[in-house]
């Protein structure tokens, strides 16, 4: 393991806060068809030449993590009629802003102070309403040089927040497996990257097939399956501190691992016991204790927990194909959610709680589609030939999910509303993807 950049995970990093009046400046996030707000970002300033580059680094993260969400348009800095230093030196002209259309002002100042560790960071910025003439926010962060683009993304996530009235989710890591062929073989790693793919690191070194790698909701740590040593086992790895250990060692296949929204159970597909037959199972991790909570014939697979812990939904083929079922967390009262033509598969229950994403195959063709969770509203969000994986952002937003197409496979996001798709970056091919919680 190499822990050097898992480290970056824990940040320390400290906040100051200035008092904001009332925004005025709003996106309506049930409108798909709302325009994108109009934001002005203006290049942090310093007074030496590392911080004047360190300023435009972070003002460039902010503008891509802005632009990337759909929601925002971010004016060209060729429009700006004043300058960085003007600002600073008598604050906004608003008029002037005005006549470039944007709502919203983002200005800043970069100072960097010389420690043992590389330099400590300080990062101040403030959001002006246009119209209103008046401040949105004020706040100061404080961190590790090393950690700018951390700061960068809570800059954005409090600006998103403030502008939709809900919360944000670009201070927060993507795990996935990263293929790559060698010698007519596909290694299969463990890897994590930042949602905008900065900070990519492998964890393992492809020597034995890992699948389903899913984020504590609770902790810096990763569930996942692994077939080293030729058995199918259950891995937990510490990010901070790179242990690992086997939680999940039982007869036949253990598979489908996710956690309970506290973080400290796990559900899991076992075929231990029962002929082979896939059934699904609740681990308590503190004391190991199994509990079974699915008894048929047919196969139960994917779980996954409503964000309450009230409530699990699951993939099975007890009616005659695969569809989604729903049951109480102790496994009684299981009733069947969907109903359409075609097969189910892949459920995830959205952090809000009212969606739960799927894959649904028809004809062929694999989509990503969301359900209300009461079985109403079935949507399918993207039209590919073998789309799969749906894994939320931890504000409900955004699905990341992986597409194959010929012979690669990449990942992509898209809008809940089934807008603004779009590929997200990796130096290999990558599948399996999973979101985690926002980092602090």
């Amino acid at each position: 393991m190499k822990n050097a950049l898992l480290r970056t995970l824990t940040v320390g990093l400290t906040l100051t806060v200035a008092t904001a009046a009332q925004a005025l400046v709003r996106i309506d996030l049930t409108d798909a068809n709302a325009d994108p707000v109009p934001v002005a970002l203006v290049d942090f300033t310093g007074k030496t030449p590392d911080e004047v580059q360190l300023g435009k680094d972070i003002k460039n993260l902010i503008k891509t993590n802005l632009k990337n969400s759909g929601l925002f348009n971010t004016i060209d800095d060729k429009a700006f009629l004043q300058t960085p230093a003007s600002i600073q030196a008598n604050g906004p002209a608003f008029s002037q802003w005005r006549l470039i259309n944007a709502q919203a002002l983002v200005v800043g100042t970069v100072e960097i102070t010389p420690d043992a560790k590389g330099g400590k960071l300080r990062a101040v910025y403030r959001m002006f309403d246009v119209y209103g003439e008046e401040q949105m926010i004020g706040k100061a962060y404080t961190a590790s040089v090393q950690f700018w683009r951390h700061i960068g993304h809570r800059i954005s996530d409090d600006i998103y927040s403030r502008i939709t009235g809900e919360g944000g989710y670009f201070t927060t890591r993507i795990v996935f497996i990263g293929e790559q062929r060698v010698r007519n073989r596909t290694l299969k790693r463990l890897c994590v990257m930042d949602q905008d793919g900065g900070n990519y690191q492998c964890l393992t070194d492809g020597r034995h097939l890992v699948l389903t790698p899913r984020f504590s909701p609770a902790a810096q740590q990763i569930i996942y399956m692994s077939y080293a040593n030729g058995k199918p086992r259950l891995y937990l790895l510490d990010l901070p501190t790179g242990k690992q250990e086997i939680v999940g060692d039982f007869e036949g296949l253990n598979s489908s691992p996710r956690f309970s929204p506290d973080g400290k159970s796990l559900l899991m597909t076992l075929t231990m016991g029962h002929e082979g037959n896939p059934e699904i199972y609740r681990m308590d991790l503190k004391t190991r204790k199994l509990e079974r909570l699915t008894f048929h014939r047919g196969i139960d697979t994917s779980p996954a927990f409503s964000p309450d812990g009230k409530q699990i939904v699951f993939n099975s083929d007890r009616g005659g194909k695969p569809a989604l079922y729903i049951m109480d967390a102790d496994g009684n009262r299981v009733r069947r959610l969907t109903f359409g033509d075609g097969r189910y598969y892949a459920p995830a229950w959205s952090p809000r709680g009212d969606l739960i994403a799927f894959v649904k195959e028809k004809s062929g063709r694999f989509s990503i589609g969301v359900i209300e969770a009461d079985g109403s509203e079935e949507r399918l969000l993207t039209d590919s030939y073998l789309d799969e994986s749906p894994s939320w952002s931890p504000n409900g937003r955004v699905i990341i999910f992986a597409r194959q197409k010929g012979d690669t496979d990449r990942l992509h996001t898209i809008d809940l509303t089934g807008y603004n798709e779009r590929r997200l970056e990796t130096p290999t091919d990558a599948s399996d993807p999973a979101w985690s919680p926002l980092l602090q």
